[in-house]
This record gives structure tokens, sequence and C-alpha cells, in this order.
């Protein structure tokens, strides 16, 4: 049997680990983990590693634990062993639960993609990056054929599991060669997913800003346009001596009215959003970069049994599935890989 994974992010990663060396991954970018992403920088005082997306990882699951602590290499893992506090929109900060601050936050120290690169590197299965799948077709003896965005036909499969955001798999679906009745069953199953977008702003110090006695500060009653902040020189290997990173990502509301804005004004505003919230006069930034996460996390999920199991050797997995975690999505995997290899004779 051939199995074809669109996505390499960790629910299809996840997939592609337990079901083996029958497994063809596509992914349509030059990496791995999907939202669970880093970006690196090069900077007079050294190497920078940034968590744009999901901040760190919580083994809180069964599958991301034995995965993360048992399975997968645990040389460059650590604990960030910070807390997480909170704050509310007259600026009010508080200290955060103490039992979600008792569990680890885990971080590699090349950034939480590292995750994806283990299990692409453990796995026994091909991956091919910067392929973007077109669309499927059906064929007569029940296989299905893979197309790039060119035309270019990329082999027979006999089973296919669709691991991208429901918006992206929706459209995919639309352009694929499916039976009519079943593929408006799935596309109107897929968009009942709904995503938030989220604009993630990186402000980089080469100088040591203020410290404080958290890692990181969520909004907690969403009237803030700062959902989240964070300080990436917190984790063990990513930011050099001497050097502070903070992570700002916006609530969904200005992230919305924000989507199209000028770069330049754009981390500016932010950056005087950090310095109101923070105390700090942190507008003198080195540098910055923004990340626009179209597909942030899910605000409604999709029905698996709408979508796995209604045509024939055609599978789907995603945060969109479970929830807007990393450990969600690699439950959403594991579990899709075990129908998948009881549904192969």
């Amino acid at each position: 049997m051939r199995i074809a994974v669109i996505g390499a992010g960790i629910a299809g990663l996840t997939a592609a680990y337990h079901l083996g060396e029958a497994v063809v991954v596509f992914e349509k970018s030059r990496g791995f983990g999907g939202r669970a992403a880093t970006r690196w920088y090069e900077r007079p005082s050294g190497r920078v590693y940034v968590d744009h997306g999901a901040q760190y990882l919580k083994t809180e699951s069964e599958v991301l634990r034995r995965l993360m602590l048992q399975e997968l290499s645990t040389a460059d893992l650590s604990d960030i062993g910070r807390p997480v506090w909170t704050f509310d929109a007259e600026h009010v900060i508080r200290e955060g639960d103490p039992g979600q601050n008792a569990e680890p936050k885990w971080s590699y120290q090349r950034g939480v993609s590292t995750l994806g690169k283990l299990l692409a590197e453990a796995g026994r299965f091909e991956v091919r990056l910067r392929v973007r799948i077109g669309k499927l077709q059906l064929r007569a003896d029940g296989c299905f054929t893979l197309y790039d965005t060119e035309g270019t036909a990329l082999g027979d499969y006999d089973q296919v599991l669709i691991a991208i955001p429901a918006g992206q798999a929706a459209d995919l679906i639309a352009a694929s060669d499916l039976p009519q009745v079943e593929k408006v069953a799935l596309q109107t199953a897929l968009q009942a997913a709904v995503y938030r977008r989220c604009l993630s702003i990186t402000l980089g110090y080469e100088r040591e800003i203020a410290p404080r006695p958290f890692y990181a500060l969520v909004n907690t009653d969403k009237r803030d346009p700062l959902a989240w902040l964070a300080f990436e020189h917190d984790k063990i290997g990513h930011v050099p001596h001497g050097n502070s990173v903070i992570v700002a990502q916006m609530g969904e509301v200005y992230s919305l009215e924000h989507w199209d804005a000028d770069d330049q004004a754009l981390v500016n505003e932010v950056a005087a959003y950090v310095s109101s919230l923070l105390g700090e006069r942190l507008t003198d930034f080195d540098w910055a970069d923004i990340q626009r996460w179209r597909y942030s996390q899910p605000n409604t999920l999709a029905e698996s049994s709408q979508l796995n199991g209604v045509l024939r050797g055609l599978w789907f997995a995603g945060d969109y599935l479970r929830g807007g975690r990393v450990h969600l999505a690699a439950e959403s995997g594991e579990s899709v890989a075990a129908a998948i290899r009881q549904a192969i004779p």
C-alpha cells in the first residue's frame, strides 16, 4: 500500500511516523512543523532562534509525552522553567495559575520546529519539500493520483491523508476530481472549521532589557490589542548573551484590522503597546520581523466523522479536529494513523 500525507505539520508528521516506510509526505514549504515554527536570524553577536508560532510544547497528553520524552532525541530539549503571568486591558499584571505553571514548558535549543525535524528524521518515510499539491484525482481502481499546482502527476496512492488547515483542505477538495456528492459533503464539513488570524511580531534588542519574574504574559480579558507577550531570551540557546528578544502575538480583532498594515508602522505600534504594558521604553528595537498567521488557531472545530470515512481511502487530520494546540494535533495524527492501518487489508 502506498500512502500520501499532504502537509508536514505535527499532525501529518505524527501520522507518517506511525505509518512507516510506505508513506510519502508532501510539504509546500521548506520546513517541518506547521505552526510549531522557528525562524533564525544572523545578528552581529550570533544566531538568534525565534519561535514565532507555538511558543512552547506541553506534554500533557500521552501521545506527545511518549514521542518527545521516550522515542525522540531529548538532547536539545529543555524546560523554560519560568511562569506565565496574566494581564488585563488596564495592564494590571498578576501571577498566573500555579497548577499550569507547575507543568513543564518545553523548547529545543534551536526552537520548537526541532520536533518536526526529529519526527522526519526518526520516521521511515520519504519527505518531499517545496511541493504544493494542486489536486487529487480518484481513479476507477480506487487509487488517487496526486498533481502539483503545475499539473505534474506525482504518483498514485492507495490512501491519502490531508493534514493541512481546514481552509486549505477545502480549496484542495474543490479543485480535485472526486465524486460530486462526497466532494460537496467534504467541503461543507471542512468549512465548519473557522480559524482566527494572528499577527506575530518579533522585536530584537542588542542589549539586555529589565528582568521580570515571568517568562510570558497572557491577556485574560481579551480586551487588549496584545494577546501574548514572551521573552525568547529566557529559552536556552535561543538568544546570544547580552541580547533580548520579545515575541508579541496580537489578538484576533487587532490582527484582522491590521492584517494589511504597513510593516514598519505595525512594528512601531506594537513596540509602543509592549512598552506600555511592561513599563519600559522598548520602542528602540534594533531589528524586527512579522509573521502573519492566517490559520492561527481554530475558533470552531470540524467533525471528524463527517470527513474520515466519507470517501474510501481519503483521510483528514489536524488541529481543527481536536483543538488548537500542538499536543492535540499530535493526537489527531496518531488517531488517524491507527484508522488507516485498520482500513488497510
